[in-house]
């Protein structure tokens, strides 16, 4: 019997490597984007901009916890891939949601506690509750305007590397002022980058 609702709390990345193989719609909504998170799946946002499908990402500048490392490999996988970075202005922006429509009506909606990260979608105790569209369309439809309305938000910028170049300077000066607490979050986000991982993407994976 075919599951409307799920519980996810490990290997989130199997799940969005599935999906990312049919839908006609990738929709990633996170707090930070990783180096790791982007390396692990890379091959699989290109693969799907490659065959067509559209792409959207949306990360924020909250904490200044994204890497500009990760912004700009992510600009590397396609040029298909559309991204965005949210300007929280010191407001909390804490989303971690992964949308995936089809054309055929089909869809599904994931919402939970990963960001963008290797950790957090390959070996962190994360929880995930991913629901299809059939079981509540209506919901789904809301969390896809919500997406678009919040990557189209006049507080968004287009990535690129002017705008990357803009929030590294930020990045940067942020750390400086709070080496020790950002090196904690960084280091719980990466701690599995470029260890432990399977032999399939371990190129993919370096340490940077």
């Amino acid at each position: 019997m075919k599951l409307n609702v799920k519980l996810i709390t490990d290997n989130l990345a199997d799940e969005l490597i599935t999906r990312m193989q049919h839908a006609s719609g990738i929709y990633i909504m996170t707090s930070f984007i990783m180096q790791s998170g982007v390396k692990l799946l890379a091959p699989h946002l290109k693969q799907a901009a490659e065959r067509g499908a559209e792409v959207r990402m949306l990360a924020g500048d909250y904490l200044y916890i994204t890497q500009p490392e990760g912004l700009r490999a992510l600009c590397e996988v396609d040029p298909r891939i559309e991204t965005r970075l949210w300007r929280s202005m010191g407001t909390s922006f804490h989303p971690k949601a992964y949308l995936f429509d089809h054309d055929n009506g089909e869809g599904l909606l994931i919402v939970g506690s990963s960001n963008f990260s290797f950790t957090a979608l390959k070996t962190g105790y994360e929880w995930n509750l991913a629901m299809n569209a059939e079981a509540e369309p209506y919901t789904f439809q809301m969390a896809l305007d919500k997406f678009m309305q919040s990557f189209y938000h006049e507080t968004t910028l287009p990535v690129n590397p002017d705008s990357i170049a803009l929030y590294e300077e930020e990045y940067r000066k942020y750390h400086q002022k709070n080496p020790e607490m950002i090196q904690r979050i960084t280091e719980m986000e990466e701690a599995e980058f470029g260890t432990g991982l399977p032999e399939e993407t371990e190129e993919e994976a370096h340490e940077f």
